[in-house]
């Protein structure tokens, strides 16, 4: 599957953040047996790439098992990692990264004020660390046994001249924020007397802008420009997250390196980007859209979807639409055949292409000293481009004045766009949700809301009470999720009572989402986080014992792997309750809105509560 995604000769880098292991069920003893006695390259040595490791600030922001370190005050856990420079520096290096990306303490959209300064703070601390440690690896050593194994390899690195490259992950969500953050680790960084240097700024917490064109001119014009012009060449500039359409804008502006998961986010919504419009099609609509003779519309030359060799249209529509059985996956294992995963690889592929040409194009043009001409042609032909070049240029009086010497007028701020709003579909984040203005706080606790300490009771009488998992937008019956539910549900939601189970305070019933505490939270429950999960477990337990018996059917509807366990457990305890779907295909997401899934919960409220559902 790998090579179909990408080939190894065709390889520019790999990028992964350190804590990635705790998606694919990697337990503590695996993790150290087979991850950290071999670096990557040890382990891989025939693929000759940089690795570039991430610190993993979003996960650990949403995780309570790796928390302070003991000696903060933290509690030990039994993976020996922490939310500590030294604890993710060891682990990275462990995985052998040729260049790293500071700890760093992420700004989620809409965040208050007083937070945003204390996590930027923290993160320039993190920082400072970071390089000291690396300048003086015996700080690896102190109180961190688990940490020795990376010290020593640091050491053995730095007497062969092979410190890996340190990268200062930063946050700000727009040109004044992320300004003062550069200006002030510069002047952090000047304070200390250190050999170890660092190679550049990698910009964090964009992804939620990606559909903002201008705000991300805003923020890279507000990080580059913090830079002193003595040293402008000397520091790299890499973005987190943001890639494709903007490459050449970006780079315009002083960008040096992308990354960008985008092409495999789309491939997994079977959404096909056309190389000539960079339109995403839904694969079921792109027939309209091929060539006369039914092929796909691409001649990239490492695409291994489109060609002679590839896959036609009507087999890979097939093969996304075909679900096939555990033991008839396994058989196409056996047989060397292509499953399901293999095809949506090639169909990832596809969209990556489309990426990587343009970023081959941006290289030669820069390489050709034509940059700028490249990018005024491409903006021509593209609105969002032309209103982030026409943005940059509000900030940037010499990048005007050379549009202006190009004659290049219908680009200047104040000319009439064709279109003022791109939608994020359009190019290339596939399907989050977007913000609202409601501020979050990642103060909160589980302390802050729960049910059990408030006299509560449904409003109304109802014969269901139906129990689904919490949604990133609140309030929660705003969100995408629920929303396509209670749609689907149609006039059976007069008879359902709703309780939203918050990963971090346990149920929510559908009376108590605007209040504060519940608005306001941002936190994802994961699976590592055992005490967490057994404190929603119990509170679902307690609600059930207090409320269920109030209702002819408890019901849960939820297809995430973690929240779905607690349902799942807490209905076990209680004695009574179903889940649906039964037997999803997969523990994610995509499940939740599948029509199959949600048919199959209908038929069981109108069957009154029988299942399996009888037929005539």
């Amino acid at each position: 599957m790998r090579n179909k995604l990408i080939s190894k000769d065709h390889l520019q880098g790999i990028m992964f953040q350190a804590m990635s292991f705790t998606d694919y069920g990697v337990s503590p003893e695996n993790l150290n047996d087979f991850w950290r006695q071999q670096t990557f390259h040890e382990r891989f040595d025939d693929i000759d790439a940089p690795v570039f490791i991430d610190s993993g600030g979003f996960k650990l922001m949403n995780s309570n098992t790796f928390g302070a370190a003991p000696e903060k005050g933290g509690t030990p856990n039994e993976w020996g990692l922490y939310t500590d420079p030294k604890s993710i520096l060891g682990l990275q290096l462990d995985f052998g990264a040729d260049m790293i990306a500071t700890l760093d303490y992420p700004i989620p959209p809409n965040l208050k004020e007083e937070e945003i300064v204390e996590r930027m703070n923290r993160s320039i601390d993190s920082a400072v660390e970071c390089l000291r440690i690396i300048d003086q690896p015996d700080l690896l050593d102190e109180k961190f046994d688990i940490n020795s194994r990376a010290a020593d390899r640091l050491r053995a690195r730095k007497v062969a001249g092979e410190e890996p490259g340190v990268y200062i992950a930063l946050h700000g969500h727009d040109y004044e924020t992320i300004n003062w953050y550069v200006g002030n680790f510069l002047d952090r960084a000047n304070e200390i007397d250190l050999d170890t240097s660092f190679e550049g700024f990698a910009i964090g917490s964009l992804v939620p802008l990606r559909d903002s064109i201008d705000i991300l001119v805003d923020i890279v014009q507000g990080a580059k420009d913090a830079i002193p012009e003595a040293r402008a060449d000397e520091i790299g500039l890499h973005v987190f997250g943001v890639g494709g359409k903007q490459v050449g804008l970006l780079s315009l502006l002083g960008v040096d390196t992308f990354d960008c998961s985008t092409h495999m986010q789309t491939a997994r919504y079977k959404k096909y980007l056309h190389p000539e419009t960079w339109a995403h099609h839904e694969l079921g609509k792109l027939r309209e859209h091929l060539r006369t003779d039914g092929s796909f519309p691409c001649d990239l030359p490492n695409c291994r979807l489109c060609g002679d060799d590839g896959v036609g249209y009507e087999k890979l529509l097939e093969e996304l639409n075909t679900d096939l059985t555990y033991d008839e996956r396994q058989e196409r294992k056996t047989n060397g055949e292509p499953i399901k995963s293999d095809y949506y690889a090639l169909l990832a592929r596809h969209n990556f292409e489309v990426y990587n040409e343009e970023l081959a194009r941006v290289r030669e043009a820069i390489r050709d000293d034509r940059l700028l001409k490249y990018v005024i042609e491409f903006a021509r032909e593209h609105d969002d481009i032309k209103k982030g070049l026409k943005e940059a240029q509000l900030r940037d009086k010499r990048l005007r004045q050379d549009i202006e010497e190009r004659t290049a007028y219908d680009l200047l701020p104040g000319s009439t766009l064709k279109s003022d709003q791109v939608k994020l579909s359009e190019w290339g984040a596939g399907v989050e949700e977007s913000q609202d203005t409601q501020q979050i706080s990642l103060k909160h606790s589980p302390h802050d809301f729960d049910v059990r300490t408030r006299s509560h009771s449904p409003l109304r009488e109802k014969d269901v009470l139906l129990f689904v998992p919490c949604s990133q937008k609140k309030p929660y019956s705003e969100s995408r999720t629920h929303s396509v539910l209670w749609e689907k549900l149609g006039p059976r939601t007069d008879e359902i009572y709703k309780v939203t189970i918050s990963g971090m305070y346990g149920p929510v019933p559908e009376g108590c989402e605007r209040e504060q505490p519940v608005l306001e939270y941002d936190y994802v429950l994961a699976q590592e986080d055992i005490d967490q999960r057994e404190l929603v477990t119990e509170r679902v337990i307690e609600y059930l014992e207090n409320y269920g018996d109030q209702f002819d059917e408890v019901v849960g509807y939820v297809t995430s792997k973690t929240y779905r366990q607690v349902i799942e457990n807490a209905f076990e305890a209680y004695g009574h309750g179903i889940v649906f779907p039964r037997d999803p295909q997969a523990l994610q997401l995509t499940e939740f809105f599948r029509n199959s899934n949600i048919e199959e919960l209908i038929g069981y409220l109108d069957n009154k509560g029988k299942y399996p559902l009888e037929t005539e």
